[in-house]
């Protein structure tokens, strides 16, 4: 049996990554108290979150892998004492695993190559598909390179590889039928070569324009069963999902977070935000400035999607949403809540935080 063997988001889970934060010690060198202390419990608490969506995934039977993190003694360096000409910033951890790779079939897909997965896909030998690997510059690109790696601790990339800047979370699978997000984070030509060098005659291809993440704009919970958002009004699920029951959510759990944590709403610019606290100017300056690449645009990320299906019967949501529930139980699915208390702040859900290796059946046509 394959290592590596996944077809759909909803067959039984039997191996998954589960993405991991820097540890709070990692930015012991900050000299703002209200900042490090404020930075120190977003770390602490998502690292409890995922430690515990590890225990979940595990109960229902499920082997769980875990990134490694960058050199904390080369990564304080480059935050004290940054290489000159390069933008300040502290590089993103190892959290969101689904974004930057995919199983196909019994393929691996490194779409991004993030180093911090290396040992895991390591375990996978011919499975993986790396199309950063083998890099061959020249001299002054290599010196660059070495700067830049220096100052992330992170191995380099090739500059000229088809899917740089490609995200593998616009990627959505249902057997033989595989839909394609092309969009800014997924462009066409990056979708025609995964299709060629990743896949076979065996499948069929759909564009699904949702300008984002299609991860967070419809879910497939199992066969027949949909789960969809605001966001979906470029796509035609009623075509494309004939005769499926699809649930439309036009809300997102992040503005009762916001009013349950009495956060005031002219202090939210969007982009993200700290469950239960306003951050104060200090904080917001230094994420602004120097963790930039860490968030996103959380106000239009519709997290009640972002879920992981265990199995037929069980997926794993990070908040509760009464309509989402309702729907689960109509179709005898049991919802079960893994918190991510800081997902607005990361602008990942469940699903971004986790990335499903092997899951038990073979490959079948659903539509």
């Amino acid at each position: 049996m394959s290592k590596v063997s996944a077809y759909t988001s909803w067959q039984p889970l039997e191996e998954v990554i589960v993405g991991r934060a820097y540890t709070p010690d990692y930015f012991d060198f900050i000299e703002d108290t209200t900042v490090r202390e404020q930075l120190q419990l977003i770390l602490h608490q998502t690292n409890e979150d995922l430690d515990n969506l590890q225990k979940v995934c595990e109960t229902y039977g499920a082997i769980v892998k875990r990134p490694d993190l960058p050199r904390k003694s080369t990564f304080i360096e480059n935050q004290i004492d940054p290489i000159p000409g390069v933008d300040a910033g502290a590089p993103v951890p190892p959290l969101t695993p689904r974004d930057w790779q995919i199983t196909l079939g019994d393929k691996l897909l490194r779409v991004l190559h993030v180093p911090e997965l290396n040992d895991i896909c390591h375990e996978y030998g011919d499975s993986v598909i790396n199309p950063h690997g083998n890099i061959k510059a020249s001299m002054a690109l290599r010196y660059v390179q070495e700067k830049l790696e220096k100052m992330s601790g992170r191995d380099v990339f090739d500059p000229d590889c088809i899917l740089n800047g490609a995200s593998a979370s616009c990627i959505v699978r249902c057997g033989t039928d595989v839909f394609f997000d092309n969009s800014d984070y997924l462009k066409p030509e990056q979708s025609r070569w995964i299709q060629e060098n990743c896949l076979d005659s065996r499948y069929r291809f759909h564009e699904a324009i949702t300008d984002g993440h299609g991860d967070a704009v419809f879910a497939i919970l199992k066969p027949g069963v949909l789960l969809s958002s605001k966001w979906d009004d470029q796509l035609n699920l009623d075509a494309d999902f004939p005769g499926w029951d699809v649930s439309k959510l036009e809300s997102s759990t992040i503005w009762h977070a916001m009013a349950v944590g009495k956060f005031k709403e002219e202090n939210f610019n969007g982009a993200w935000y700290v469950q239960g606290q306003t951050p104060t100017p200090e904080f917001t300056r230094f994420v602004d400035t120097y963790l930039k690449e860490w968030v996103g645009y959380v106000s239009d990320t519709v997290f009640d999607v972002n879920c992981l299906v265990l199995d037929e019967e069980n997926v794993v949501f990070s908040a509760y949403n009464k309509q989402v529930f309702d729907y689960c139980k109509k179709h005898r699915i049991n919802p079960i809540i893994s918190e991510l208390r800081h997902s607005y702040f990361w602008d990942g859900g469940v699903s971004c935080c986790t990335q499903d290796i092997r899951r038990r059946g073979g490959l079948e046509t659903y539509l």
